[in-house]
């Protein structure tokens, strides 16, 4: 069997400060024992070139100063920020070039913990698509001078001002309906007759029209003093039982008298001689009037007077479920 010989090759070390003192031979690798690093040598440049780039781990704002073993084209994020060391001196911050997004400041920017975010006002009108904008959206664009109001300058504009106005005269008479005047210029307001009024700004009424308010409408409440509402109808409060017309005098002859009711009264009104009050009716209806005689005495019949009345009616009254009843009125 072959012999095996075990070589140790061990590189040429030192701190990353004696590199930096010597010229490694072209080749000729050297190991930094505090940077950690490999280094190669061409033959004349002092410290010779770095084997490798490497990314150093996250840091504080501005640390990166210290990372005094560095070489360059190592990378460092630092502060949310990307960093490379373009120069030899790491402990420079002039050394470092920035290399992350780099924002217009104008629409994006990086804000006080170097945070993207958009600038304050900073998208304009410029920046948008006319997607934004529904189609029937009442809202129009315009790429230099932004969104507006999709107004048809007909009925309403915008004034010099930038406020939306209606155009005076817009609503036109003929588009008001029943019970609105005005329009094509004035002012629109409720059509009323003399009727009503305004009290201030409100509508009043201040007289029922003729033949405009029946009975019926009247709240029962209000009708006061002896009258009442009756099949629509106002009319005086009937007597005996709510019935109709109890002093119904509708026929009368040429004296006034009731004739209507002159049978049916006679029929149910009696007397005779020596009665409790001394009277008598005879049941007798004349063509033009009704004759009674009658006498009448002191308290204990002493003297006597006979008189002949002349009758001038009745006063009936229609009682319900009583019948009729009337008194005879008597001429003298």
């Amino acid at each position: 069997m072959p012999d095996v010989e075990i070589v140790k090759l061990k590189l040429r070390r030192g701190t990353d400060a004696q590199r930096q003192t010597v010229t490694l031979e072209q080749g000729e690798l050297g190991y930094t024992t505090d940077g950690k690093r490999v280094w190669v040598g061409d033959g004349f440049t002092i410290g010779g070139n770095t084997v490798g780039n490497i990314a150093h781990p996250p840091l504080s704002v501005n640390t990166r100063t210290d990372l005094t073993t560095a070489a360059t084209g190592d990378i460092v994020y630092e502060d949310n920020l990307l960093y490379q060391l373009s120069g030899t001196d790491a402990t420079m911050l002039s050394s470092w070039g920035f290399i992350g997004s780099r924002p217009d400041d104008l629409s994006v920017e990086y804000d006080g913990s170097n945070q993207l975010h958009l600038v304050d006002g900073g998208i304009t009108a410029a920046k948008l698509s006319s997607d934004v904008v529904a189609a029937s959206g009442g809202i129009a664009f315009n790429p230099v001078e932004g969104l507006s109001a999709n107004v048809d300058g007909s009925s309403i504009i915008v004034t010099t001002t930038g406020q939306l106005s209606v155009i005076g005269g817009s609503i036109q008479s003929s588009s008001l309906g029943n019970g609105l005047s005005g329009g094509s210029g004035v002012d629109v307001g409720v059509y009323t007759t003399d009727s009503f009024t305004y009290t201030g700004t409100q509508l009043e009424l201040a007289n029922a029209p003729a033949s405009s308010v029946c009975a019926c409408a009247l709240d029962a409440a209000t009708i006061t003093g002896g009258l009442e509402i009756c099949a629509g109808s106002l009319q005086m409060v009937t007597i005996g039982g709510g019935t109709v017309n109890p002093l119904d005098t509708s026929e009368y002859d040429s004296k006034g008298r009731v004739i209507s009711r002159a049978s049916s009264i006679t029929q149910n009104v009696s007397g005779a001689s020596g009665s409790t009050y001394g009277g008598s009716i005879i049941d007798t209806v004349y063509s033009t009037q009704t004759l009674v005689c009658a006498s009448s005495s002191n308290s204990d019949q002493s003297s006597t007077i006979t008189a002949v009345l002349t009758s001038a009616g009745f006063i009936t009254f229609e009682s319900g479920t009583c019948g009729n009843l009337a008194i005879p009125v008597f001429k003298y």
